[in-house]
């Protein structure tokens, strides 16, 4: 005679394990928030659109507010793992690793458009809620981090001039990054994200040139 019969969690799929519905719930968390904003949004909805019930989300996240934060540090892994991680990676010039951290944001932006639209509500959210500001700008903020530390190294180092103005590149370059996720999420096709990114590239390589003396004699 077979043992009895293991009931799954209410609301979990067969087969599922914590780990996909997790995953679920934070896709449809994303996906919700973005459409709606923080303040129109229940939990209910989002149980919803992941086809789970509203038990099953209290399973994992306690309230809307805790649900949230967990959608944030969603986009905060993106942000450090997928895009800076690669980033850091690249050798040569400092511009090519920052090129290298808004191709991958660029890229990636198009493969689950809930991050880069989450990412750009998330902001507006914290025009109203400043409980939520420091988490909801922190990844834009890690990036401007890594911009300015990978040019502020380089001039030190004597690899860009010493007049390149390494803080209002800083801004500019988190303005682009901005408004890349604008564009990814709501308005624009990939052809010509990838033309914006191109054209930025060639922008950026010019400003952040190695000054003439560094510049090796068989070069060009």
């Amino acid at each position: 005679m077979s043992g009895p019969t293991r009931r799954r969690g209410p609301g979990r799929p067969p087969g599922s394990d914590s780990a996909e519905t997790r995953a679920k719930i934070l896709h449809s968390a994303r996906q919700v928030f973005s459409t709606i904003g923080f303040d129109q949004a229940s939990l209910k909805q989002i149980a919803e659109d992941a086809g789970l019930t509203r038990n099953a989300i209290a399973n994992y996240y306690s309230s809307k507010s805790d649900l949230y934060l967990a959608a944030l540090a969603s986009v905060q892994e993106v942000a450090v793992e997928k895009i800076i991680g690669r980033a850091s990676a690249v050798e040569g010039p400092a511009y090519r690793r920052v090129m290298m951290m808004v191709q991958a944001a660029a890229e990636f932006g198009w493969t689950d458009r809930t991050f880069v639209r989450f990412f750009i509500t998330a902001t507006v959210d914290a025009t109203r809620h400043p409980e939520l500001r420091d988490e909801a700008l922190l990844p834009l903020q890690t990036a401007r981090d890594f911009v300015w530390e990978t040019l502020d190294a380089a001039q030190r180092k004597g690899e860009i001039a010493p007049d390149v103005d390494t803080e209002a590149i800083t801004q500019v370059v988190g303005d682009l990054l901005w408004g890349l996720a604008m564009d990814i999420g709501f308005y624009t096709d990939r052809e010509r994200m990838r033309r914006t990114v191109r054209a930025f590239d060639r922008l950026l390589s010019a400003e952040l040139a190695p000054v003439p003396g560094d510049i090796p004699k068989d070069a060009g």
